[in-house]
């Protein structure tokens, strides 16, 4: 009898672009250097020994996946990394330069931006100028890494080449396609990475405070496996943010092309959230899951641990990536962890978190404002079901997450749910059948 074809999406899941076990051993080293630094410098989030102390385990995390996806990356990953394994070529320094130039325009810009606008003007953001504070050796290594990437790279052409001739008026040469990804991929990185900075110091203030009010009681406590889990999320949301690599295979192939995925990713976050959730999706009420239970005790205990498993779930999405995890950009096609038995576990399981932890249908105001806050929380999911809709429109241009989506279709967790409802099913966009990928 022959054997199935192994490489067949209907038989077998797509290969992950991330090992998630690698990802599991490299998330025990960043939660160890993270309770080792807390340990010894307490919970505050100023430290003495560097302007931002959580680098350390953000550097952690960096270190355990690239040394262990080393070997697999020069196995299998050099051609998605638009890098040749074999063929070498000599140096030119004036591409090298080109390309220096290129990234201290990338960042003269960025900062006049963050000079610019008046949000990034107040103290809420200091975690994140700490954190740049503590990368700054870095920039010593980017000649050597430029250097090394010119004797690689297949193409002639890489954004920072393309937009080194644009700042230095070689107007001529323009990649137009190059630079406009380039420029759009260093807008996620300016927005994202400073809010994960600040949030991440908040989640382990908020974890050890929880952990030093309970003591060991507390490794079983809901507040702190709440922030741990988050703390935890935020962590690998830094890493993903800051290892932008073609060395490690976890560049950007393509950001988010349309203007509706763009609005539905930036409203789920701060600045913007804080209007929308104010005064549009307030769906949060006078009563919430632990005072609703709090006269059955073991129903209450039941419900909190549904809500850290969801939580759980959540975390392990991020912890999936790896380095590469980050909004509005395709980095590399992820089927490992909770992905593997559905094609959007984190907005699933958080979404569903807040209908357990805001339980919008018991109000103490009454049906009509239980029934309100019910049809709120239903727009806020609405808004995740567009995100996940833009995200596979634009992940569809890869053919390797279209046998994935089309592999969950039939073998996933969840695929009596498309047969229920129709509209949950996965649909391949007609472009991305044979056109062009989005830049």
């Amino acid at each position: 009898m022959a054997k199935p074809d192994k490489l067949s999406p209907e038989t077998v899941i797509p290969e992950s672009a991330t090992n998630f076990a690698l990802n599991l051993l490299a998330l025990a080293a960043g939660l160890a250097a993270l309770f080792g630094v807390l340990q010894t410098a307490g919970a505050e989030p100023q430290y003495r020994f560097i302007p931002y102390a959580p680098a350390l385990p953000c550097l952690a995390v960096a270190l355990v996946i690239a040394a262990g996806s080393w070997r697999r990356f020069m196995r299998h990953q050099w051609r998605d990394s638009g890098l040749k394994h074999d063929a070498r070529r000599a140096v030119d320094a004036r591409r090298v330069a080109m390309r220096l130039a290129g990234f201290a325009a990338t960042l003269a810009l960025i900062a006049f931006a963050y000079w610019l606008l008046p949000e990034y003007a107040g103290s809420f953001y200091q975690p994140f100028w700490n954190y740049l504070r503590t990368l700054s050796p870095v920039l010593l290594l980017v000649p050597l890494y430029f250097t090394w990437i010119d004797t690689r790279l297949a193409e002639d052409d890489d954004e920072y080449l393309a937009f080194g001739r644009l700042a230095l008026g070689q107007w001529r040469k323009i990649n137009s396609v190059l630079i406009r990804r380039h420029l759009m991929g260093w807008t996620v990185k300016g927005f994202f990475l400073p809010l994960m900075t600040v949030y991440l110091v908040n989640e382990i203030t908020m974890t050890f405070h929880a952990y030093g009010a309970g003591g060991i009681q507390a490794i079983s406590s809901f507040e702190f496996l709440n922030h741990l889990a988050f703390a935890i999320d935020v962590l690998f949301c830094v890493v993903g943010y800051t290892c932008t690599l073609r060395l490690f295979d976890s560049h950007i192939r393509s950001v988010e092309p349309t203007m509706l995925g763009w609005v539905a990713a930036l409203v789920c976050y701060q600045p913007f959230y804080s209007v929308i959730g104010q005064f549009y999706l307030q769906y949060e009420g006078d009563v919430f899951w632990d005072t609703w239970l709090n006269a059955w005790p073991a129903l209450r205990s039941a419900w909190g641990g549904v809500i850290i498993g969801l939580l759980m779930i959540y975390t392990l999405s991020t912890v999936a990536f790896g380095v590469r995890f980050s909004n509005l950009t395709h980095r590399g096609i992820i089927t490992g962890g909770p992905y593997r038995f559905t094609k959007h576990p984190a907005y699933l399981s958080k979404n569903l978190s807040w209908w357990l932890i805001s339980v919008p249908f018991v109000s103490g105001q009454g049906a009509a404002t239980a029934l309100r806050h019910c049809c709120l929380l239903l727009l806020l999911n609405g808004v995740y079901y567009v995100r996940a809709r833009t995200e596979e429109r634009h992940l569809s241009w890869d053919p390797k997450y279209v046998a994935y989506a089309e592999w969950i279709e039939q073998h996933g967790l969840l695929r009596g749910l498309g047969k229920l409802f129709p509209f949950l099913r996965y649909r391949r966009p007609r472009a991305a059948a044979g056109g062009k990928a989005p830049p």
